[in-house]
């Protein structure tokens, strides 16, 4: 989940995301891994550019909850 070199975070797929969030779970993309091991509750482990996508993620997750799509 590290950037490429030239690399943005970019615009997510909002529909597909709250495809996923309604059924129960959270786009897999947004959990974080190091050496293949989920470490999204450990962010002593996330490189910096994985808590800054996962701290966007977590700002539209209260933005769909705030706009009553959740």
């Amino acid at each position: 989940m590290d950037p490429r070199p030239g690399s943005s975070l970019g615009d997510p797929d909002e529909s597909l995301e709250l495809t996923y969030l309604r059924s129960g779970m959270e786009p897999p993309w947004e959990r974080p891994k190091k050496d293949g091991v989920d470490v999204t509750d450990r962010p002593e482990l996330q490189t910096p550019f994985q808590r800054q996508r996962r701290a966007e993620f977590e700002a539209r997750l209260a933005r769909y909850r705030d706009e009553g799509l959740l």
